[in-house]
């Protein structure tokens, strides 16, 4: 039935994509000199697609290269899993101010599902499970790992692209999601010299500068550098709820033969006010009314990591790369909670609570690559060992004394909270290490191009708790792999099948005492990719078949405890375009069908979607530049997002409504036209033009997120 469901699918896709007409125009331009961010003359060149890399700059929004997908560069069209890379262009002609709001115009992830929760709390989800985040190819501390609130997120403005590998991902990356991986990739030194500075207002008193340098440092360019930083105060569409940043990223690259690269990484960001963490009753009318406490509420993060990337190529054959990188994260969150109106009042109920807790985390990933050819077959085969080892300290404390309640209807603030008393027994230290081994063999036979991989992790875990001081051992063991096949057709067009496992694992155990097995996922994808010569376009269309194991569900001899008998389906149909029809002219569309689905369960769930997905979304993006002429320079775009509604609860009792969102950007070169105005660039951008009110999801009819409201920035820069 799997492949039954999955294959009548694809034939849907295949058809329509067959009955569309296809634009006959040639490539935009890839011109080696350009900056970052900066635009090309009117004029057509050929040859976009070979120049690019899977680390650099992209002109445009069509990125036809990727490490996400196999650890090394290789073209998109030849791995036989969905990827999906939003470019540095699209980033800043869509004024993206998180990695999540950079992820709107994506197939297959719901970015925003935290409402405007996003900047600091990155939930995100991809075909129905929430996924990891990996930055340059190495894991960061994120919801998926148990780290309570120490979600690791960054200032988009840190990074050249933001990739997303639609499903399990295991082979590569160790335990994970089966939804999918977000790889987030740094700016890299130049050689030649680059230099951006600029500054940005917009709705809520917005004030915020940046600056982006980069180029050599030694007369030889053997050594580069690049300093990137952002910051910005902000009011939000929440009353008494701000939001300050700062962040910092130098990189020093030292390139001492043509065969060795050594890239020193550094990261700093601090966001004294990180935003609103609350949530709301789903009968709360307005959107602006702040359910907490100003007097009392505070939500403080900050992050800092340093690291390197030591690649060198031995020969023709052989080549060496390592990674490593030391990230902490330390937040506080202290806030009066929601917990529903009080029967037949405006009431809200409420409780104080505070959280603080820290994440020290050592990664490291060693690659060997050999490229070589048995007879008519071409090899690409990467042999890697990564080890993680991760300290994480956890405090929750709540009120057991009556917190004052708050009238929707006529709040009063400045009430006196009572200070948290009360240890929850989730508060505990626990201390996580991974050790992976795994090996991948990329063939290329003619048209064919396969891809096998296999891996086995060791993963140990142990935590004491604060409340009790009892501390408990996990260890678990895990072997995953996958395997798929891509043919190019002449015309572009590449079908592709593939297999893929992941394991997750879970902390707890049994009513016997034994420790839980981890999750453990399966999917399977066909699609079809096309890349069509000559035009600089890339479309994919995939269908896919997840199934996730070992979920917890009620164990129903044993009051208070769980047993891994749950399971989760999740199966659906993508379909992602990028096309730069001329220099001037650029399009992004996207549609994402999710059916998930609770297959396996012992309580009322069964049978029931998981709270918060969509089973449908769309985006249509289009802008134009004004190639001549009294306009020359100015580029006018927009695109409407489509949000389905989703179940509010476990039971399913109830969805949110859907919202279709309108996007505007307006941005002006001046130097197009006037000489002396060269390197100045000006925007207009606003999101949700029509406010448009709405909940991004609820997670039951008390805990409902606000979608974000019209929001509107302007600025301007100044390269050279």
């Amino acid at each position: 039935m799997k492949l039954r469901s999955i294959t009548a699918l694809v034939a849907l896709a295949i058809a329509k994509l067959a009955s569309a007409q296809t634009a006959a125009v040639p490539a935009a331009a890839s011109d080696a000199a350009a900056q970052p961010g900066q635009q090309l003359p009117a004029v057509i060149v050929k040859g976009t697609r070979d120049a690019q890399t899977a680390t650099g700059p992209v002109v445009g929004y069509v990125a036809t290269h990727s490490e996400a997908g196999t650890k090394s560069d290789t073209p998109i069209i030849k791995v036989p899993q969905a990827i999906s890379v939003v470019t540095r262009d699209q980033m800043d002609v869509q004024g993206a101010q998180s990695v999540a709001q950079a992820l709107r115009y994506t197939s297959g992830i719901n970015p925003e599902q935290r409402g405007t929760n996003t900047d600091s709390l990155e939930y995100l989800y991809a075909r129905g499970f929430l996924v990891d985040e990996f930055w340059n190819g190495l894991r960061t501390p994120g919801p998926n790992g148990g780290f309570g609130f120490n979600v690791t997120s960054f200032d988009p403005y840190m990074f050249e692209r933001i990739e997303l590998l639609h499903g399990p991902a295991s082979v590569l990356y160790g335990q994970g999601s089966p939804g999918g991986t977000i790889n987030l990739v740094s700016k890299m030194p130049t050689a030649t010299p680059y230099h951006e500075i600029g500054m940005q207002t917009g709705s809520y008193g917005r004030i915020q500068g940046f600056f982006d340098m980069s180029g050599p440092i030694d007369k030889d360019g053997k050594v580069l550098y690049r300093l990137t930083a952002d910051g910005f105060n902000t009011g939000t569409q929440t009353d008494y709820v701000n939001q300050q940043r700062f962040s910092i990223a130098p990189t020093i690259q030292f390139r001492p033969t043509k065969d060795t690269t050594f890239t020193i990484f550094a990261n700093y960001q601090s966001d004294p006010e990180a935003g609103i963490y609350n949530s709301v009753p789903y009968t709360w009318s307005s959107r602006g009314d702040y359910p907490g406490e100003p007097t009392w509420d505070s939500f403080r993060k900050t992050q800092a990591s340093i690291g390197y990337q030591l690649e060198h190529r031995f020969n023709d054959t052989w080549s060496f790369k390592q990674s490593y990188r030391f990230m902490r994260n330390t937040q506080t969150i202290q806030y009066v909670g929601n917990d529903g109106f009080k029967a037949g009042t405006d009431t809200l109920a409420r409780t104080a609570y505070l959280n603080f807790g820290s994440v020290n985390s050592h990664t490291v990933d060693n690659q060997v690559n050999a490229k070589f050819n048995t007879g008519l077959v071409k090899h690409n085969v990467t042999v890697g060992l990564d080890y993680q080892n991760i300290q994480f300290d956890h405090y929750f404390y709540g009120n057991l004394t009556s917190t004052p309640g708050l009238d929707e209807s006529n709040p009063i603030y400045g009430q006196s909270i009572p200070y948290p008393n009360f240890m929850f027994a989730t508060s505990n230290a626990t201390s996580i290490k991974q050790l992976g081994v795994y090996a991948q063999d990329q063939l290329d036979i003619g048209k064919w191009s396969f891809l096998f991989g296999v891996r086995e992790d060791w993963a140990n875990e142990d935590q004491t708790s604060y409340k009790t001081g009892a501390t408990t051992t996990q260890f678990n063991r895990a072997f995953t792999w996958r395997a798929g096949g891509v043919y190019q057709f002449d015309s572009g067009i590449a079908p592709y099948f593939s297999y893929s496992r992941s394991f997750q694992p879970q902390v707890g155990t049994t009513y016997g005492g034994d420790a839980f097995a981890p999750l453990t996922a399966e999917q399977y994808e066909m699609g079809v990719k096309f890349q069509p010569k000559g035009y600089n376009s890339f479309v994919t269309v995939s269908a896919f078949h997840v199934t996730e194991n070992n979920v917890q569900t009620t164990d129903p001899l044993h009051g208070g405890f769980s047993v891994l008998t749950g399971q989760v389906r999740s199966q659906g149909f993508e379909v992602e375009g990028h096309a730069s029809l001329t220099n001037n002219l650029q399009l992004i569309a996207s549609y994402t069908y999710t059916n998930l689905l609770n297959t396996k369960s012992n309580s009322a769930t069964l049978d029931k979607a998981p709270v918060g997905i969509p089973r449908n979304t769309a985006s249509l993006w289009a802008d134009y530049t004004v190639p001549a002429g009294p306009l020359a320079g100015l580029l006018f775009g927009g695109g409407v997002r489509y949000i389905g509604g989703s179940y509010g609860d476990t039971a399913n009792a109830f969805m949110t409504s859907s919202a279709t969102l309108v996007d505007l950007s307006l941005r002006y070169d001046p130097g197009r036209r006037f000489s002396n105005l060269q390197g100045w660039t000006t925007w207009l951008n606003v999101s949700n033009l029509l406010d448009r009110k709405y909940f991004a999801s609820c997670t039951g009819a008390n805990y409902c997120y606000w979608g974000q409201g019209r929001l509107l920035t302007a600025g301007a820069k100044y390269q050279w």
